[in-house]
């Protein structure tokens, strides 16, 4: 029997908004591969989705600027409601539709069900508005503290691929957003994965983003760390995710486009994209 490997993939919103389909085909050529034994789990976001649902519920997608330079979703009760219909409904179950229609036999979950994720929720974030800090209170946002694996473990164990939305049980039992990219991280390094797989609609880190032959190959922990502060926009944010991953132990962390024709294979078996080694 062929060695065990264990796989989280991480696929992004904005990649579901264009097309995921690729990775669907990819997965079932994957899966249904004699020579290789994978478990793969998958955790996905849904940023642009979210905005969709605030958008049709006549809301505005409400985004501020961070002290520390990000970009970051205020998630109030109205929007924590548009972030449950995307995350546990729309993308969720897409997501499985496609798998299943592919024979492979998908299970469709969020961090909230069995308790799978807890987090620490937030309650009040720090922003930026006109160059002055405000804390803005109401936050339905959170940050992961444990990964409970017992129902992720069972799943794997029996043949079943999870695909796990990214929200989150509080302390207090409520549903809080959390960033998919770090409960991703958070997800394989409790699973001990092989690999984390970062699926986007980009190639991967660029040295510089406006230059496209500038894509870096394969780059370690101290290298990302000197270069994060030169990344721009949601790959800086990524960036961080992935530094939060290797320090929870996960091994390698590959970020590559979903818009390739073949790539989770060439991804995994020729590492195409960006590399980012535990070292």
């Amino acid at each position: 029997m062929a060695l065990k490997m264990r796989i989280v993939i991480k696929i992004g919103g904005a990649l579901i908004a264009k097309n995921f389909q690729n990775v669907v085909n990819d997965l079932e050529k994957i899966k249904m591969n004699p020579g290789k034994n994978y478990e793969i789990l998958i955790v996905h976001g849904g940023g642009p989705q979210i905005d969709e649902i605030l958008v049709k519920l006549n809301l505005k997608p409400k985004y501020f600027e961070t002290p520390l330079g990000f970009r970051t979703r205020y998630t109030d009760q109205e929007t924590i409601d548009a972030v449950i219909m995307s995350l546990a409904g729309l993308n969720n179950k897409r997501i499985v539709e496609a798998l299943q229609k592919k024979g492979i036999n998908a299970v469709g979950l969020t961090g909230l069900d069995g308790g799978i994720i807890l987090a620490e929720r937030k309650d009040k974030i720090m922003v930026l508005v006109n160059g002055k800090r405000i804390i803005k209170r109401g936050e339905y946002s959170g940050k992961v503290i444990e990964v409970n694996t017992e129902i992720l473990e069972f799943l794997l164990n029996t043949g079943y691929l999870p695909v796990i939305g990214s929200i989150a049980k509080s302390k207090e039992g409520e549903i809080v957003n959390i960033d998919g990219d770090r409960a991703a991280a958070n997800i394989a390094s409790a699973l001990n994965a092989d690999l984390l797989i970062s699926i986007t609609d980009v190639e991967g880190i660029y040295k510089n983003f406006d230059d496209k032959k500038s894509l870096i190959s394969k780059i370690n922990k101290n290298q990302l760390e000197n270069l994060i502060n030169e990344l721009k926009g949601g790959m800086k944010k990524k960036a961080h995710a992935i530094l939060e991953a290797i320090n929870l132990g996960v091994k390698k962390i590959i970020i590559c486009s979903g818009l390739r024709e073949s790539p989770l294979f060439d991804a995994i078996e020729q590492e195409k994209g960006t590399v980012i080694i535990n070292e």
